[in-house]
């Protein structure tokens, strides 16, 4: 190969390197007990079954958003058809979301997913005065498990005691396909 097609050729690579999606970087989880205590803390659990997936989330953090417009509706589906288990784990990071989060237990199961959709989609949403309740027990044993910031899915086979931690926003796409492979 001559010296400008060596040079073209390497920056191609280079350019090819830069623009090719990384597949999600998933790690491992063996802690059954602490994820079935995270699923009892969640301040939303739809749906039965062995596999789960459990999103850790801050009303303020905008991949959250992203993540919840983008999948609800069909990880709604699959949880009352009884394909999986969709729970969100409250993990405030942002200190202006403590409220929101304080409000968000204080209202009833049914009306949770309804408030999460209004505070992600922009809207004004009224909050009132809440007491703190178990907001940080969820995130002390979300830690346990290698949370450490939103969003994070823990994807888990009940059954098979087993399951993957993915930090950071995941298209629908790759959200299914870990599904699909507990």
């Amino acid at each position: 190969m001559s010296p400008p097609v060596k040079c073209f050729y390497g920056l191609f690579v280079s350019i090819a390197v830069l623009f090719r999606r990384p597949r999600p970087r998933l790690t491992p989880v063996t802690r059954g007990d602490a994820v079935r205590r995270i699923l009892e803390l969640a301040s939303v659990k739809v749906g039965s079954g062995e596999r789960a997936l459990v999103v850790f989330f801050d009303l303020r953090c905008p991949f959250c958003a992203k993540l919840f417009r983008e999948t609800e509706e069909v990880l709604l589906e699959m949880a009352q058809r009884g394909l999986i288990i969709y729970a969100m784990c409250d993990y405030v990071v942002h200190r202006e979301a403590e409220h929101l989060h304080r409000a968000l237990r204080c209202i009833s199961e049914g009306e949770r997913l309804g408030f999460i959709r209004e505070v992600f989609s922009g809207k004004r949403v009224e909050t009132g005065s809440c007491p703190e309740g178990n907001l940080r027990e969820c995130e002390k044993v979300a830690e346990e498990v290698g949370v450490y910031g939103t969003p994070t899915l823990l994807f888990y086979h009940l059954g098979k005691d087993r399951g993957y931690v993915h930090f950071g926003y995941m298209s629908p796409s790759e959200v299914m396909e870990t599904l699909s492979s507990l």
